[in-house]
């Protein structure tokens, strides 16, 4: 039983050299990405038509009203008065969308959670596998 043991130690700090220190890039990375990249906020927005045209209104968070103006045939399926919910960016808030955006740095932070915790057990198991 002794050779497994002897087996696991190199196998075991070769998976904390492999593992946590890009783990540990990729959690920063992540959180750098999140931190600098564009801020998102939803706000209840409402589908107009008028003399200009049919769109979407909504306010911003300093309550400054916003149009998007759409063609008739983008929003076919919307009747005026019905509301939608609105994504748009909080520094330019003429960058905007109708589904959810996406988190930057979301596949960095999952990868790095990921191989953060191999490393982690690895080196957690490193320790006690002496005492065995």
């Amino acid at each position: 039983m002794r050779g497994v043991f002897d087996i696991a130690g190199p196998i075991l700090e070769v998976l904390v050299w492999i593992c946590l220190p890009p783990g540990l890039v990729l959690l920063l990375t992540a959180g750098v990405l999140r931190r600098l990249g564009e801020q998102w906020t939803q706000s209840e927005g409402v589908v107009y038509a008028d003399e200009s045209g049919v769109g979407f209104r909504w306010f911003d968070h300093h309550f400054h009203v916003h149009n998007a103006p759409m063609s008739p045939h983008d929003i076919s399926h919307m009747a005026p008065g019905d509301p939608v919910t609105i994504h748009y960016a909080t520094k330019t808030p003429s960058q905007w969308q109708t589904s959810a955006p996406q988190v930057r740095g979301e596949t960095a932070g999952v990868l790095g959670r990921v191989l953060t915790g191999i490393g982690a057990v690895a080196m957690v198991s490193g320790f006690f596998l002496p005492l065995f």
